[in-house]
């Protein structure tokens, strides 16, 4: 598939994404103004990485950082979490940046309050993590079971998971960027 074809099928469930969000979540009014209650994540593995302890993102790596940030510039991020190693924070740079936000850190090795502190926050949040917590955080969110992430090789996966205002999962879609 052509980079041009993939980008146009992002830009669809995007669209598609943001329309039956719209659809399905109520406004709410709280001291005179109008909120929309909803949770979008963006869930991602970090991208490809040198080896050793802790590793810095290959050349690779840092292109496909810089895609992702692409992808979701037309997306405004409330937030965006990270693991504390160099790969995932590095992974997270680029969109970081372009959206003018801080990384929040969270700790992979409790993916249970991860989800807990994620179905608190609003509007759209991008999470960076890894091959063995990616998919299972995905679940956690309430997104079925996901096949596991080729450790070797994926680095692509882009889940969009949308829930509602009482944290019931809208839609999961999963995309390659």
């Amino acid at each position: 598939m052509t980079l041009s074809i993939r980008y146009c099928f992002l830009f669809l469930v995007t669209f598609f994404s943001h329309y039956t969000m719209a659809q399905t979540i109520k406004p709410v009014e709280k001291d005179g103004i109008i909120a929309v209650q909803s949770k979008v994540f963006y869930l991602v593995r970090h991208a490809e990485k040198l080896e050793g302890n802790d590793p810095s993102l290959s050349a690779q790596g840092k292109l496909r950082a810089i895609r992702l940030a692409s992808v979701l510039s037309s997306t405004p991020l409330a937030k965006v979490y990270t693991t504390d190693y160099k790969r995932t924070r590095e992974t997270a740079l680029a969109v970081a940046k372009d959206q003018q936000l801080a990384p929040h850190l969270y700790d992979p090795s409790d993916l249970n309050s991860t989800a807990e502190i994620l179905r608190k926050q609003q509007g759209h949040i991008l999470v960076i993590g890894h091959s063995n917590t990616t998919t299972a955080l995905a679940e956690q969110l309430g997104a079925e079971k996901q096949p596991a992430i080729n450790d070797a090789t994926e680095f692509d996966r882009l889940y969009i998971i949308t829930l509602d205002a009482n944290n019931h999962q809208v839609s999961t879609v999963l995309l390659r960027y």
